[in-house]
């Protein structure tokens, strides 16, 4: 065997484990890829389902405030309790898209503060309301303090009007995430994790936004529907 035959079957030797070296890496490399995806979308769908809750939370408020402000002007005592807006964050690590992470460490802040102020509400009207049935204080008195809680609960009234549109937008949002933020062996491995750099378009979100609405009126109707039935 001369010379260049032992340099050719070296070369063959060491490309043949340099490749298999290589496509090890590669799958390692995409299983990771993979997984990581996975995680993404998995999140994405618990994101889903903890926004219909909250807007189910929501809608529930708006619901009890109109009947607990006027009650409580007239100087009526009001049992029923508003419900503070609950969102669970440990699984924000698996998100991949940054925009997506900055609108919900946005929407966390306002849920946080809509949260105190739900509490410190909820806690003094306790207060006012237990002195009143223990006859510490006059219903007179009772009534001046109810004055000032009504407004700070029609304040938390036009707060969640608005919040409620923004719950929906977000809804909107992941709901098209999810669509496109597959997992990329469903997706055919395509272009790595280009998935998760989808860019939402504006006419796709007005879209799933109208149908999201369309979805909670026939919710509505159909619970509305439910509890006239049940009372008749």
């Amino acid at each position: 065997m001369d010379t260049s035959e032992l340099l050719l079957n070296g070369f063959g030797a060491f490309a043949g484990a340099f490749f298999a070296f290589l496509f090890l890496r590669l799958g390692e490399f995409l299983t990771k890829v993979y997984e990581r995806q996975v995680k993404h979308y998995n999140s994405l769908v618990n994101l889903e389902v903890q926004l219909n809750e909250i807007g189910g939370i929501i809608h529930d408020d708006l619901y009890i405030l109109p009947p607990f402000i006027k009650t409580i002007k007239l100087g009526h005592v009001y049992f029923n309790n508003l419900h503070t807006l609950k969102i669970d964050r440990n699984h924000y690590e698996n998100l991949c898209n940054l925009a997506l992470l900055n609108e919900l460490f946005s929407y966390n802040y306002q849920i946080r503060k809509i949260n105190d102020d739900i509490e410190t509400m909820s806690s003094g009207y306790q207060d006012i309301k237990n002195a009143l049935i223990q006859r510490n204080i006059t219903p007179q008195e009772y009534k001046v303090n109810a004055d000032v809680l009504s407004e700070n609960l029609e304040y938390i009234r036009l707060f969640l009007v608005n919040f409620q549109e923004k719950t929906i937008n977000l809804i909107a949002r992941i709901r098209i995430h999810i669509k496109h933020d597959q997992p990329l062996g469903a997706r055919l491995m395509r272009p790595f994790i280009s998935a998760v750099r989808y860019k939402l378009k504006e006419e796709d979100i007005k879209k799933e936004t109208k149908m999201l609405k369309l979805e909670i009126e026939e919710s509505v109707k159909k619970s509305s529907a439910d509890i006239k039935k049940i009372l008749s």
